[in-house]
Formats: structure tokens, C-alpha cells, sequence
């Protein structure tokens, strides 16, 4: 009777391997229905988690407006259902003139007092955010186009001789604001979205001279620094190839559970750095028939919340440096909107 207890337990050990704590719980793979579900429940979450914060805060912050405005853009241009009431009034009372552009408290008012403090001297991050979701949308009245032009100044006229602009490392919001150069990227990004077909010598100065910096600036092992050199270089007309070694270099970083995170070896994989790496490698051609797509976007599924976001770990406190901030939303709202604009790229509504 033990004999044959043993030879059952054995034999149950070999169909039935045991998973290790350093092994992640096998994720099964998503069906098309449920990716679309995600990017829909996604959707909603953005939708009244971005509302709720410009009528409570009364700010277009970066990571609650303008980083929802790009991914309910993308998911609508996708085929996904989104509400487009919402998306139009919300950039109207944005760009819709220029007193509505200095009431959302990004863009500096000259009837303010003077601020001392030294981060004044530099660009408020939520410009150039609002510039790059802008230029995603289908289309712009001439009022908003005229307070993008606005914005464009007011970057040229923070740029350093060097080609960089001002950062605070005291503070920072990583990873929303995660350091010099991937803020550069985005202000890049979106001074490239203002030149226009006929840009102007101060335009293609400056954007050449951001350009050159961010090239020669050294080497980062930022996850975010190198989903942000695919992501330019996508949107320049870069082919593939010439972009390679980076993208090698994020499929190496991906992790067991299918995920990647933004630092390594902690956290652990997100829907930030998840999502904002599948949007990059969708830009460059990849799309789900490549095996770490399919498995970063089964991640993404098995892991959103309830609401429609996905659970997110700060890295920052209030006063920028690493630990734990209380307020969640921000990275929250953030990482949902990478998480759309990586899913919703990738599997368009319909699709099957």
C-alpha cells in the first residue's frame, strides 16, 4: 500500500510540475473578445477618471488629461467606442483659446506674481504632453491650432544653448517624469507635431539642436529611455533596422510573467512600461503573430482591475524622490492610457 502511495505521488510529480516562488502562475493566453473588453473597460476608466480630476483639480495634468485625451484618440481611431462628446469638450477647454489654454494652469500666466522658485525657470511637463496628444487627434479648429503654436513658443523660449531644457531632479515624478531625457523625448515629440510642413527657422533650430543633445547624452539603461528612442525614432521615419539594437535590447528586458517593468530588477511588471513598450514595437511594425507581443498583451489582460485600470506601485513621494506616494491616480491614469494605446494598436476593434 506505501509502495503504491509513493509510485501515485511520483507519478502525480511528473504530470504535474511544481511551481517555484520565483515563478510566475501561468497567464493564459487572451481571446480577441477579451482584449477588447480590456481596451473598452480601459476606456471607461479613463473617461471618468480624467473628468473627475479636472473638475475636482481644475488641471490638465499630464498624466490625467493629456495622456487620456492620446489614448482615447487612438482607441477611437481603432474602431473602439469612446465618448466623443467628452474627448471634443475636453480639448476645447483646453486649446479652444488662449485665456482657456492659461486657465488649465499648465501654461504660464503673465498676470501672476512672479514664482521664485528655481523650477519656474523651466518648462512645465504638461506642455508638451498636451502638444503630443493634440496632434493625435483627427482633426483641430483653428483656435486650438493657435494655442499649440503658443505652446511651441513657450518651449523654444525655455530651450537651453545646449539644445536640453532645465530638470529638477529634486522633482521628479518618475515615471511620468522620469529624467532629463525622457523628457526631452517628449518635447521633441511634440515640437516635431508643431513644424508643420513649412516650420520656422527657430522651429528647426531648436528641434535640431533637442535632436542633437539627446543623441550625444550618455547611455541610459532607463527601460523608459529606450522605449522612448524606439518611439521616436518610429515617428521620424526610421526604418527597423536602425533601431534594432534598442528593440533587442526591450525584448531582453521582457519578463517571465510576460510583462516589463520600469526598473530593474523592482517593481515588478506594470501596465506603464508594459503598455508604453507594445505601443513602441506596434509603431515599428511588430504586431501580435510575434510571440512576446502575444504574451505582454496576455499580461495586460489577466491583470487589469474591475474599474478598468491596472494596479500600479509608485515610485516617487510628494517631494519627488523615490518611496511611496499616497495619491496612486496619477501613475494610475497613466499607465491605463499606455495600456490602451498598447492594446488598442495592436488589436483594433473587430479584429479577430
Amino acid at each position: 500500500m506505501l509502495y503504491r502511495c509513493l509510485f501515485a505521488a511520483c507519478a502525480l510529480s511528473l504530470c504535474c510540475p511544481l511551481v517555484t516562488a520565483d515563478e510566475p502562475a501561468a497567464i493564459p493566453a487572451a481571446t480577441s473578445e477579451q482584449i477588447h473588453q480590456a481596451v473598452e473597460r480601459a476606456v471607461g476608466y479613463l473617461q471618468t477618471e480624467s473628468a473627475a480630476w479636472i473638475n475636482t483639480r481644475k488641471c490638465a495634468a499630464c498624466h490625467h488629461t493629456p495622456m487620456a485625451m492620446w489614448a482615447l484618440g487612438e482607441a477611437e481611431r481603432q474602431g473602439y467606442p469612446i465618448d466623443k462628446k467628452y474627448l471634443l469638450d475636453t480639448t476645447e477647454s483646453l486649446l479652444g483659446s488662449k485665456d482657456k489654454l492659461l486657465a488649465s494652469r499648465i501654461f504660464p500666466n503673465p498676470a501672476d506674481p512672479p514664482d521664485p522658485r528655481p523650477q519656474a525657470r523651466g518648462l512645465n511637463m504638461g506642455l508638451p504632453f498636451l502638444a503630443v496628444a493634440a496632434r493625435s487627434l483627427t482633426s483641430l479648429t483653428e483656435e486650438q491650432q493657435q494655442s499649440l503654436q503658443l505652446i511651441a513658443e513657450e518651449i523654444l523660449a525655455k530651450q537651453q544653448t545646449d539644445g536640453s531644457w532645465e530638470f529638477f531632479a529634486g522633482l521628479r515624478r518618475p515615471p511620468i517624469n522620469e529624467s532629463q531625457t525622457t523628457d526631452a523625448a517628449w518635447i521633441i515629440m511634440a515640437l516635431a507635431g508643431e513644424t508643420g510642413p513649412a516650420p520656422s527657422e527657430s522651429q528647426r533650430t531648436a528641434l535640431a539642436k533637442a535632436i542633437a543633445w539627446l543623441e550625444a547624452a550618455p547611455a541610459s539603461e532607463l527601460h523608459q529611455d529606450k522605449t522612448m528612442k524606439v518611439l521616436l525614432g518610429a515617428r521620424a521615419g526610421k526604418p527597423r533596422e536602425a533601431l534594432q539594437t534598442t528593440i533587442d535590447e526591450l525584448f531582453a528586458l521582457q519578463r517571465a510573467d510576460g510583462g516589463w517593468s520600469q526598473t530593474v530588477p523592482e517593481p515588478k511588471s506594470d501596465a506603464f512600461a508594459t503598455g508604453q513598450t507594445l505601443y513602441a514595437l506596434a509603431l515599428v511594425g511588430y504586431t501580435t503573430e510575434h510571440p512576446p507581443l502575444r504574451r505582454a498583451i496576455d499580461f495586460l489582460v489577466a491583470t487589469q482591475q474591475a474599474d478598468g485600470s491596472w494596479p500600479m506601485t509608485s515610485r516617487s513621494t510628494p517631494d519627488g524622490s523615490p518611496g511611496s506616494s499616497k495619491l496612486l491616480t496619477p501613475i494610475t491614469c497613466a499607465a491605463s492610457s499606455w495600456g490602451v494605446l498598447g492594446l488598442a494598436r495592436l488589436v483594433p476593434h473587430g479584429r479577430q
